[in-house]
């Protein structure tokens, strides 16, 4: 536990430089000032040689070539001479011959100072013979690669294409399965080529180059390109070289050779320490955000967003105390943004606008009750309730795209229920003491799978998103690859939606309906705070502290001049962490449509409402009218109304209704107890005690403090994920209703004796 993850050496001492295919891998590494080619080969007899190239060498160099043992011998002989591209002829003696010696058990070579290359081949084996290894190529490189790709065959798809006519549509893209080689085809990461090809990687360890993603996407090829990564998740083409992160850090992969760009940032074996996301840097670098969440091992940069440098052999922290960040980078400004994932330290889901030096909060040591935070936490700019967007993946701006009215909208992606999320953000991103607030509004949900990164396409400018399934999310796909364009017609989505200290404005690109806009029957408005604290998540709370959440009044709806816009006058506003307008407009035409925005509110602002079509001094009236809604209806708990609560919530994310169920060896099922049979069932929990029935009692308990007692077998550090509380989230009639829809799946038969 006490690891703080090794990372490269240090780069005086060496440093790992590329593996290279052929009949063998042959690793390129650099020991001071001396490059070395490394490579075993196997022969027929039994014998392995290993081949090595020893660049010149201002000192001595010495080998441990393996440990003494009975009946194995190593023999070292040199290609002399050594010419590069050509053969050589295995001799042994002469003045630069590496001397053989043994020192406490091992065997060693050690090779003189010399301004000359020099290349060995070293025999082991029993009675290995340096002769016995003769036609050895020297040059590997020229050999026809079978480690890293070899696979001439290709893969046609096709893709099921939207039937809407109108509006934005969504195109699912084959994928290549089953395929000769039996690969997982898990997207995690890709990029586009400027002709429009992509590259893709995959969690499993390939890349893949797809060609046919344009008009009806009727031959889709994908030609499977390298393989032997270690659990990518992002993918970046830049000059036409493809960069790929993962554990080991940053390669540029290229056919047959996988080069290390940059592998400076630490890395430990901890599950949740992931290669979360990487983004080109305009200008030249990369950003990349690292997994902060931990079961066990504490690494140096969990958590962290990461500056690296042009040449990659320099890098940056500019951001610290993330748990799980996927990022977004602007082409056009250079603005960083980080989603962040609800749990310990994180009562919600976050959208940053990232802020070099800043912290964001999350602690590693999630039981400690008061954690000794490095310095202040520097608070999102907007953030997305857990019963909308429970966990958030990364971010991109739609800059050069062909997407109608979403040109460069700045797009946050969901994963557990898959959904966009147009982003609203209010304040100087570039000002490092400035206020930033904002909003979001739902875009597309529905989607196979939870998506984790979009690019824009280069020559169509439609966006095309990836993603795959673990754990955590409702999309019953694997995995999922889709094209998201523009059909025209009218768009509902708000260009605008910001807060002002007299209510909150939405802005369209289509005219509204008048007598709806202006209706106060048409908009809903709630507001509640979070807690940050070691517990996993947060409940809602009232402005006072109290659990539950404050419904405002709508005092007044204003139509601006080209009706494209609506003020509405909301009393008593506040800072707020969340507050959800719920609203009904569209076009006279249409049938109006039920949406919502939920915005942060960190200080009170003036907008200069003449810019959106209102009069310069509007006098917006704040007064509350007679029967204005004060609080949500009360409604009759049911069997039916808890099905509703538990689909809208997501808690059939992590708990299933037909006994299906998860084992602590593999949770990537669900990941919490099953409520086939729950209700009357014995209980028993993680700290030793239980109880003899799960009662309503019981049940209401583990909603809305679901830390107090954890289910034996289901303890996050075994699941990986934690339930947040629920407490003010949930009506007390939703609750009510979730406990009658567990008894309705069965009580559990007691066993007989």
């Amino acid at each position: 536990v006490e690891e703080v993850g090794l990372g490269p050496l240090p780069p005086e001492m060496g440093q790992f430089l590329q593996i290279s295919g052929g009949e063998y891998p042959r690793v390129r590494y650099r020991l001071g000032d001396t490059v070395v080619e490394d490579s075993f080969g196997a022969f027929e007899n039994g014998e392995l040689v290993r081949d090595l190239v020893i660049g010149p060498r201002a000192s001595s160099l010495t080998l441990c070539l393996g440990t003494v043992a009975d009946g194995i011998e190593f023999s070292v002989s040199r290609w002399q001479p050594f010419v590069k591209g050509g053969k050589g002829v295995l001799t042994t003696g002469g003045e630069d011959e590496p001397e053989l010696f043994v020192s406490d058990g091992y065997w060693f070579a050690r090779l003189a100072s010399s301004e000359l290359s020099a290349h060995l081949a070293i025999a082991i084996g029993v009675g290995a013979k340096a002769g016995e290894a003769d036609g050895l190529e020297s040059d590997s490189a020229g050999q026809t690669s079978t480690f890293l790709s070899s696979w001439s065959e290709s893969i046609e798809t096709t893709a099921v294409l939207a039937e809407t006519t109108l509006g934005l549509v969504r195109d699912d893209i084959g994928l290549p399965l089953p395929n000769p080689w039996k690969r997982n085809v898990r997207l995690s990461g890709f990029d586009f080529f400027d002709d429009g090809r992509a590259a893709v990687c995959t969690f499993d360890g390939d890349v893949w180059i797809v060609s046919g993603l344009e008009s009806d996407l009727e031959a889709v090829k994908w030609q499977r390109f390298t393989s032997g990564l270690h659990e990518p998740m992002g993918l970046e083409i830049v000059d036409d070289k493809i960069y790929v992160f993962d554990r080991n850090g940053i390669w540029i992969v290229r056919e047959g050779v996988h080069e290390m760009f940059c592998n400076l940032v630490a890395q430990t074996a901890e599950t949740r320490e992931f290669a979360m996301d990487i983004y080109a840097k305009p200008g030249g670098g990369f950003y990349i955000a690292k997994g902060g969440q931990i079961g066990t091992t504490r690494g140096k940069y969990n958590g962290t967003i990461i500056d690296v440098a042009a040449d990659g052999k320099s890098f940056e922290v500019i951001a610290t105390g993330l748990r799980q960040p996927y990022i977004g980078v602007d082409p056009k400004t250079g603005i960083v943004t980080s989603s962040d994932q609800q749990g310990n330290w994180k009562p919600a889901t976050p959208i940053h606008v990232v802020r070099k030096g800043e912290y964001y909060g999350f602690q590693a040591e999630t039981l400690k009750d008061k954690p000794e935070h490095p310095q202040p936490i520097d608070e999102p700019a907007v953030w997305i309730p857990h019963f909308v967007n429970q966990s958030g993946a990364s971010q991109v701006w739609l800059r050069d795209a062909k997407l109608g009215p979403l040109n460069d909208s700045l797009i946050h992606i969901g994963y557990n229920r898959p959904e966009l999320f147009k982003v609203y953000i209010d304040g100087d991103a570039n000002d490092e003491k400035g206020i930033i607030q904002g909003a979001v509004a739902p875009v597309m949900a529905g989607f196979g799978t939870g998506p984790l990164h979009g690019r824009v396409h280069p020559i169509d400018g439609s966006l095309y998103l990836v993603g795959f399934k673990i754990w955590g999310t409702v999309g019953e796909d694997i995995s999922g690859m889709y094209r998201l364009r523009w059909k025209g017609g009218p768009n509902y989505v708000p260009r605008e939606v910001r807060s002002d200290k007299r209510g909150v404005l939405l802005s369209f690109d289509e005219e509204l309906d008048e007598a709806i806009a202006s209706s106060l029957s048409t908009y809903t408005v709630d507001r509640w705070n979070y807690v940050r604290s070691h517990d996993y998540g947060s409940g809602n709370y009232k402005l006072d502290g109290e659990p539950g959440q404050e419904t405002l009044p709508v005092a007044s709806a204003y139509l601006s001049k080209d009706k494209k816009s609506v003020f509405l006058g909301v009393p008593d506003m506040q800072p707020v962490h969340s507050m959800r307008l719920t609203y009904r407009v569209a076009a006279a035409t249409e049938t109006p449509l039920i949406q919502n925005a939920y915005l942060t509110v960190h200080e009170l602002r003036s907008i200069d409402l003449a810019e959106f079509g209102f009069p310069a001094e509007m006098d917006v009236d704040l007064t509350v009218k007679a029967g204005a809604a004060t609080d949500v209806a009360m409604v009759e708990p049911s069997i039916e109304e808890g099905k509703k609560t538990a689909e809208l919530f997501g808690c059939v994310a992590c708990h299933t209704t037909d006994g299906t169920q998860a084992v602590a060896a593999d949770p990537t099922t669900v990941v919490g107890p099953t409520w086939k049979g729950l209700f009357g069932s014995r209980r028993d929990f993680s700290d030793g005690t239980f109880v003899k029935q799960a009662d309503k009692v019981y049940l209401r308990e583990s909603i809305v403090d679901p830390g107090r007692k954890v289910a034996k077998g289901f303890e996050m550090e075994k699941t990986g994920v934690g339930m947040p509380s629920y407490l003010g989230v949930l009506k007390d009639y939703q609750i009510d209703s979730i406990v009658l829809y567990i008894e309705s799946l069965g009580v559990k038969a007691k066993k007989k004796k």
